[in-house]
């Protein structure tokens, strides 16, 4: 089956480049693992595990009466390996973008590979530490991003997000709001995203000067909004 892709070698290469800072060419092989992984003929390996899965269940049949009795965990795990290789080449995509800092695309990606795990993988048994690390890295991520109306959320909920009414916003005060469930949840996702962040977004403006307060304030998260949209960038060129 020399014409099947391959998509381990390009994968294993590419942690080799990552490992040298040849970060270009790591991105390229990791995308190659993602499209070879995709090139697998799918149909076929589902067809084969659903047959070595009928043997193990249901004993021998006309049809699958031709795999050996002793190798069906084997197949049973390699096929199931094959058939998540979408999923994994992906979260391995998204890792390395997450790694290097290049947060819209990690957040791109493991959303496809968490969609491909859900709609293809299921019937084939899926991988659920591995996919219980997508999803901890998609939350991960999402918290550090933030929602893109950050700032409106923040006008919107501020009176109730400023407790002690000194027009400002501290850090106890956002950890208190996470625990009031009024707050609904798209500002507890700006809230996280705050606290991630809760120290530079204190220091985006100078309104604090000559007082002795401490918190975000409107234009605090408005400024820091407006660098962060330029921060998240892809790898470069």
């Amino acid at each position: 089956m020399d014409d099947v892709p391959n998509p381990y070698i390009h994968s294993n290469k590419a942690k080799e480049l990552e490992l040298k800072k040849d970060l270009q060419e790591a991105e390229a092989e990791y995308r190659r693992a993602v499209q070879a992984a995709d090139s697998l003929p799918h149909q076929e390996y589902t067809r084969d595990f659903n047959t070595a899965l009928d043997r193990m269940r249901n004993g021998v049949s006309q049809s699958n009466k031709h795999l050996p009795e002793d190798a069906l965990p084997e197949l049973i795990s390699a096929y199931r390996e094959l058939l998540a290789l979408p999923f994994l080449t992906r979260t391995q995509l998204a890792g390395f973008y997450a790694r290097h800092n290049a947060l819209a695309e990690a957040k791109e990606i493991i959303e496809q590979a968490l969609a491909i795990e859900a709609d293809s993988m299921g019937h084939a048994g899926n991988h659920p530490e591995a996919e219980r690390r997508a999803v901890e890295l998609l939350r991960n991520i999402t918290d550090i991003l933030g929602p893109s109306n950050a700032e409106e959320l923040f006008l919107l909920h501020f009176d109730k997000l400023d407790v002690n009414k000194n027009g400002f916003v501290d850090e106890a005060e956002l950890k208190r709001a996470q625990l009031d469930l009024t707050v609904p949840p798209e500002a507890q996702s700006m809230i996280r995203y705050l606290l991630y962040h809760y120290f530079a977004v204190e220091k985006a403006s100078n309104d604090e000067f000559g007082e002795e307060i401490s918190g975000i304030s409107k234009s605090d998260v408005r400024n820091f909004q407006k660098t962060a949209k330029s921060n998240w960038k892809r790898l470069k060129e």
